[in-house]
């Protein structure tokens, strides 16, 4: 097995461009509209398993053109041309809005490099023209560091 792939549990998804299989948070997600449209899906909300693709500053212009879309729905789809200009904008509403309610909440517990404690997870949100925040450690905040790393590998920053 790949990877340690007996290791994973849960839902798996495979990407449109390179065919690897991982956890749907660390793919991004796209999903077909009522105009048959390819739309950005970064808060999961359209139904349907959806599109997902490995986040690579180049990617969503790649599956584009390679017809990567079109082939994974079994249909034909309207791509529009500014795609991935559309998907940075996306995921960066949805990063941006999801930091203002763990801010809200009070699950922010430090801006800068270092974490408070031990236990806080430490995300970057350079994409966001953040530096670093310390986040307290639950199932939102998981979720949240997750959405910032995609969004960083999406823009081309993260690793």
């Amino acid at each position: 097995m790949p990877d340690g792939a007996a290791l994973v549990s849960g839902p798996r998804r495979r990407c449109l461009l390179s065919g690897t299989r991982t956890t749907p948070d660390r793919l991004l997600r796209f999903a077909v509209d009522a105009a048959g449209a390819v739309v950005p899906d970064p808060a999961h909300r359209f139904p349907g398993r959806g599109l997902w693709l490995t986040p690579a500053p180049d990617a969503v212009a790649a599956a584009r053109a390679k017809g990567a879309f079109a082939r994974g729905a079994k249909r034909r789809l309207q791509v529009p041309e500014d795609l991935a200009a559309r998907s940075i904008t996306a995921w960066t509403a949805h990063a941006a809005a999801q930091v203002a309610k763990a801010r809200r909440a009070g699950l922010v517990l430090a801006d800068g490099a270092a974490a408070v404690d031990s236990d806080a997870l430490v995300a970057d949100a350079a994409p966001l023209g953040l530096e670093r925040l310390a986040l307290k450690r639950t199932p939102f905040t998981g979720r949240l560091a997750a959405d910032l790393a995609l969004l960083a590998r999406l823009v081309g920053t993260g690793i």
